[in-house]
């Protein structure tokens, strides 16, 4: 039998981006997962999935950007704790994740969320679009959207077709963008309304500034980029 508990661990701030993020333990079979939480008691929560570095200071520039639109935020860490700093790094630790407990840690934390809120919205960055698409994919009924930035989309039949929520997808046109073309262009558009959004001249990964030590990062189309986001969580909310 699967089990699982959420412990409360502590109140933590990170270089002062986030000023109150609460660190959870959730406890799945024999192991466990933590995630940060960021609460103003709103009806509306955004599930936060990390690239590949990991908790980074995007996921708490994420957590305070979500609070200040209204909304509670919930960060997933992949990692159980480790994050990466370079691209060397982060490339270990992506292949770290426990995919034996993985996605009972994530239905847990998309369950109780569709018991706690009226609108469950999910946002992946890069390797977390992965993770937040199937999540969507396999929470179709409780999920109200999904936004996916430079990452892989699905492409199978199967998951298109249970793909019911609204869903932005959001690329870089030097990022090789043609997955992500098929990808709305598979869509069922009377099931699925898909919008893609691609920033001229923008590269893989421009809202994190870790990313190839900040070559990639683009200020201007993460900007334009988020409120793009946040506009397309609104008018769906």
């Amino acid at each position: 039998m699967k089990k699982y508990s959420i412990i409360l661990l502590t109140i933590i701030s990170n270089n002062c981006i986030a000023q109150e993020a609460v660190k959870k333990s959730v406890s799945v079979n024999s192991t466990s997962f933590d995630y940060y939480e960021s609460k103003v008691n709103s009806k509306s929560v955004v599930l936060v999935f990390h690239d590949w570095f990991g908790i980074s200071d995007l996921s708490f520039e994420m957590l305070q950007r979500i609070n200040e639109k209204g909304m509670d935020a919930i960060a997933l860490d992949l990692y159980k704790g480790k994050s990466g700093k370079t691209n060397a790094e982060a490339r270990q630790l992506m292949n770290s994740v426990d995919m034996a407990n993985v996605w009972d840690y994530i239905n847990m934390v998309v369950s109780d969320a569709s018991k706690n809120y009226d609108n469950v919205f999910i946002w992946g960055f890069s390797l977390g679009t992965q993770f937040a698409s199937r999540a969507s994919i396999n929470n179709n009924s409780v999920v109200t959207g999904l936004v996916l930035f430079y990452g892989n989309t699905p492409q199978a039949e199967d998951d298109l077709n249970k793909m019911t929520f609204p869903c932005l997808m959001v690329m870089g046109s030097k990022d090789n963008p043609q997955g992500a073309i098929r990808f709305y262009n598979a869509l069922d558009k009377e099931v699925t309304r898909a919008t893609l959004f691609i920033y001229p001249n923008a590269r893989h990964a421009f809202a994190q500034k870790l990313f190839n030590a900040g070559a990639n990062y683009d200020e201007e189309a993460k900007k334009t980029s988020f409120d793009l986001a946040f506009r397309f969580i609104e008018e769906n909310s």
